[in-house]
């Protein structure tokens, strides 16, 4: 009888080396890391080769060294082994990576890396154009600013720059369109004159604003007066100077107010139920609604206050008081920049009546141009 072969002392060597402490190798994650206890399992050992199942590859361990079994006497009786107790399972962690996305499939080729990144073209024309844009707005709004705080000196009276500054005055004056329509109206009811060209050389010099302010630099540039024979209305279109101003640009107050004082004048001179005769002022009112700006053209208008206008306390006294309402307005645009109210006294004298000593006629008008 062949002799029986021992697998006791196998089976002891397999189990114990099955139960030893498993060291996971070290790693070098790039990701954040998930820990994940895992509990080893165990797979039942089989000696039959064809039942066997091998396990998974696991990083390489250290066994414990354990004691080596002896193999039993012979002549003993082979049976299952004795129980032994199994220490429990140690916990062990594994690192658990994920692994990258797979790439997109970009439809545009791969650059080169050999080839250099094209430049974009300077664009050199649209800065250029605007800094120069830039300078000559400066230059403009520099000129202009230094012209209205420190304009030159305007040209003196009577001389050829004077003479010339006058033509061209003229000139710009007759394109406007309240001259051409006036200077084309009808001459039975509109009769126009220059101011003062009835005044002699000696009043002109004693007057404001036929000898101070003459000439281009004050009021003497252009002064065109328009009448109307029937209604009394009476129409100047007039030039301010540079000499003009009192703040740098604008019209002077007091240049307006005599420039109105003398336009109301010619209106009450001209009524009819004065007579042409002598006057004074004796209340004049302004209201400045906007500035007036000097080396510009403007229009004054003035009327005659009729009977009908007046109020009660005022009617039956025109024949030495005349009420009359002026404005200056721009000529071009239309916009009122001054407003006044006038009274003048004189006429045929207070206490006459307009009818009394001339046998019921009217005095003429007289045909004074200034």
């Amino acid at each position: 009888m062949p002799p029986r072969i021992q697998y006791r002392h196998l089976l002891r060597a397999a189990q114990c080396q099955r139960t030893c402490f498993v060291l996971p190798a070290r790693s070098f994650p790039t990701k954040p890391l998930t820990l994940a206890p895992q509990t080893p399992q165990l797979q039942p050992f089989s000696t039959s080769p064809s039942t066997r199942q091998e396990p998974r590859q696991e990083p390489r361990q250290a066994p414990i060294p354990s004691q080596p079994a002896t193999a039993p006497p012979v002549g003993e009786p082979v049976g299952p082994p004795p129980t032994e107790t199994t220490p429990p399972p140690t916990t062990t962690t594994t690192t658990t990576t994920t692994p990258p996305p797979p790439p997109t499939a970009d439809p545009s080729p791969s650059p080169n890396p050999n080839q250099q990144p094209k430049k974009k073209p300077y664009r050199l024309i649209p800065r250029l154009t605007l800094a120069i844009a830039c300078t000559l707005l400066g230059l403009s709004a520099g000129s202009s600013l230094r012209l209205l705080l420190s304009p030159p000196d305007p040209p003196q009276p009577h001389t050829e720059e004077d003479a010339y500054t006058t033509r061209v005055l003229h000139d710009q004056a007759a394109r406007l369109p309240i001259v051409q329509q006036l200077t084309a109206a009808d001459p039975a009811v509109w009769e126009s004159w220059d101011a003062y060209e009835s005044l002699s050389a000696e009043h002109r010099a004693q007057h404001i604003t036929a000898g101070a302010l003459a000439g281009s630099r004050g009021v003497g540039g252009y002064q065109r007066v328009f009448w109307n024979k029937i209604t009394g209305e009476l129409v100047t279109v007039i030039y301010f100077g540079s000499a003009t101003t009192g703040w740098p640009g604008v019209v002077h107050g007091g240049c307006l107010a005599t420039v109105l004082d003398e336009s109301c004048g010619r209106a009450a001179f001209k009524d009819a139920e004065w007579g042409g005769k002598v006057g004074l002022t004796a209340k004049l009112g302004l209201e400045y609604k906007r500035v007036t700006m000097a080396n510009g053209f403007y229009v004054v208008r003035v009327k005659v206050r009729g009977e009908e206008e007046l109020p009660e306390q005022e009617r039956g006294k025109r024949h030495y008081k005349c009420w009359v309402d002026a404005s200056v307005e721009d000529a071009v645009t239309g916009a009122v920049t001054v407003t006044a109210e006038a009274l003048f006294v004189g006429g045929q004298g207070k206490g006459k009546k307009k009818n009394g000593g001339q046998g019921g006629e009217k005095a003429q008008v007289a045909h004074v141009k200034f």
